[in-house]
């Protein structure tokens, strides 16, 4: 069956084939649609949506960058976290094509990006003709409708331990795979802040545990780390109840969790 492809020279243009053909999917590197719709919008070659601006405390990047073109700036200016994640992606061919809003718009699973992104507190911006949306990524379910994902916005964070690991099979993304990413700064022995998501079959954080960790002297002892994971125990099973997950996927989860918390003894 023929496919039918519409190309925008812009992001107005883009927006405008949005409205004129409703229910049309819009796709960039397409590397995890295993069947294309019948008609589709890409965002191949528009310029606006692949731009990668950097400023002082944040990085701007569109979401039709490919993961290639965004690993390339380098760690001197992206997160140590992001780098560490994009280069756990299939390999330098397929991060040539995927784009990070393929990666973040994933329709049924959270992709490998999405937990460092999170931990990140990064900001989505979502626009259609008149009007400018924008959400912190922990908060994102879909693309509004109507709307186009125009810019994720990135903040420079530099913390004195982070940690990124994926879970499940290395060269593919099926239901045993996840990603988690943990962040923690530290200032004259107490703990500053602590940042840990994770993102797969579902996305997990929770404010109210990392606040409750704030100020914590420092080094942890073994009895505290083993207090902080029976409360992760506690905030974790909760979210995740009736959800796709499995023991072995909880059990490696703790398990990375408990390890990064060790990592402040």
């Amino acid at each position: 069956m023929s496919k039918t492809i519409l190309y925008a020279k812009n992001s107005y243009e883009l927006i405008k084939l949005l409205i004129n053909n409703p229910g049309t999917k819009v796709v960039g590197g397409c590397t995890r649609i295993q069947e294309l719709p019948e008609k589709f919008i890409s965002t191949f070659g528009i310029k606006d949506l692949s731009q990668i601006v950097r400023h002082e405390r944040f990085i701007d990047v569109g979401p039709g960058t490919s993961l290639a073109d965004l690993y390339n700036i380098g760690q001197s200016h992206l997160p140590q976290i992001l780098c560490e994640a994009i280069a756990s992606i299939g390999n330098p061919e397929i991060r040539n094509v995927a784009t990070i809003g393929g990666n973040i718009c994933n329709k049924d699973y959270r992709l490998t990006l999405f937990a460092p992104l999170m931990a990140l507190e990064a900001r989505l911006e979502f626009k259609n003709q008149t009007e400018t949306k924008t959400e912190n990524i922990r908060n994102f379910k879909s693309v509004p409708e109507g709307f186009i994902l125009s810019n994720i916005r990135i903040p420079i964070m530099r913390p004195e331990l982070s940690i990124f690991r994926r879970i499940g099979p290395e060269q593919k993304i099926d239901h045993q795979s996840a990603s988690y990413a943990f962040m923690a700064d530290m200032e004259k022995s107490s703990l500053l802040n602590v940042h840990l998501a994770f993102a797969g079959p579902f996305t997990f954080h929770s404010k109210e545990f990392e606040n409750s960790l704030m100020g914590k002297r420092l080094p942890l002892s073994q009895k505290e780390v083993s207090q902080i994971e029976e409360l992760l125990h506690q905030v974790f099973d909760k979210a995740a109840q009736d959800q796709m997950i499995s023991d072995v996927m909880k059990q490696q989860f703790f398990n990375i969790a408990r390890y990064s918390f060790e990592q402040l003894t």
